[in-house]
């Protein structure tokens, strides 16, 4: 082993301050809405990771499954942010099913110097944002897609890019059908137009308007699979127009079952995909339509012909030239952790 990659053991624990740096920076991760639907809990045993089911959305996320892929992120940015500072960790999880909310535990098991990839990705994370813009024409190359899809895998979990002209069409007919799904349902609509909101924002979460892509009358994206129109809730802040010929490329993070932990397990290599892509100058966002409700995303298994189950669609591209605006908002840390003396019961 080299002095870089080998384990250097020790009795030290990272601090409170440590720790809360890892929280902070876990809760970047992206989610439904931006509602981020977590909460965490420190003691002397670790960091456990909680699904926050206040936050569940009731109209695009009926079963928790956002839910989940959500925090599978948040858990995922954690231990990226422990691994730059040097700790080595380990996840428990279902640590306790009599609380099945309670999804996982970190644990510090060591220390060990930082490799200089590990901090790539952890600034490629602080960087990170979902990117609703139009993308460059350019289409990403096929050695990059590989490079995301060994990103994306991982235990029952892993990335299928959709390459095939027929599997394209098959894509953007059932984005097609389930937007309409979600667009003809009021409480849907209802739901979107408060996480796009004023209220929303005042309270550090959801979609900024700033953030929504303004596509005018008549003039509508070129591009072949639809993406979300968070204009059913407001107006948008940018004026995108009609005039980039779109060429994204598009992967979809599949598992070999269904349960809670595989969804958790996706989530975390949402994020690693999207944190790689970052890394190679790529942008990305998440595209969830067709996966949000469990009567469309069985019809979208069964027309793509796959034997996994579709829990993340990704698009992947080059990000305008154009710099982002601001980031969308989140939550204080006082309100996504509590510290406690005593182990939890």
């Amino acid at each position: 082993m080299t002095e870089e990659t080998s384990p250097t053991r020790t009795t030290d624990r990272p601090s409170t301050a440590d720790w809360e740096d890892a929280v902070r920076f876990a809760v970047r991760a992206p989610s439904i809405h931006n509602t981020q639907p977590w909460r965490w809990v420190l003691t002397g045993g670790g960091l456990s990771l909680y699904a926050d089911r206040r936050r569940q959305l009731a109209a695009a996320d009926p079963d928790g499954r956002g839910l989940l892929i959500s925090c599978g992120g948040a858990l995922a940015l954690a231990r990226l942010r422990l691994a730059a500072a040097g700790w080595d960790t380990e996840v428990d999880r279902v640590p306790d099913p009599a609380r099945p909310d309670l999804l996982a535990r970190i644990r510090v098991t060591g220390r060990r110097q930082p490799d200089p990839l590990t901090r790539e990705r952890a600034a490629a994370a602080e960087r990170r944002h979902t990117e609703r813009r139009p993308f460059r024409p350019d289409p990403v190359p096929a050695g990059l897609l590989d490079r995301l899809a060994r990103a994306a895998a991982g235990d029952g979990v892993y990335a299928y890019p959709v390459e095939r002209a027929d599997q394209r069409l098959d894509l953007a007919v059932a984005m097609s059908w389930a937007d309409r799904v979600e667009a003809e349902d009021a409480a849907y609509r209802a739901e979107l137009a408060h996480w796009v909101g004023p209220e929303a924002q005042a309270a550090g979460e959801g979609v900024p308007a700033s953030a929504v892509p303004h596509v005018s009358p008549g003039r509508p994206r070129h591009t072949e699979v639809p993406v979300r129109d968070f204009e059913a809730g407001t107006r948008g802040g940018r004026d995108v127009g009609g005039d980039v010929d779109e060429q994204p490329a598009y992967l979809v993070l599949l598992s070999a079952g269904d349960d809670a932990q595989l969804r958790l397990r996706a989530g975390e290599a949402y994020v690693r995909v999207s944190v790689e892509a970052e890394r190679l100058g790529l942008a990305s966002s998440a595209m969830t339509q067709a996966v949000d409700l469990p009567a469309v995303r069985e019809r979208f298994r069964a027309l793509m012909d796959w034997p996994d189950h579709p829990q993340m669609v990704l698009r992947v591209g080059w990000p305008p030239v154009e710099p982002a605006g601001a980031p969308t908002p989140r939550r204080p840390l006082s309100a996504v952790l509590t510290v406690q003396d005593q182990p939890e019961d």
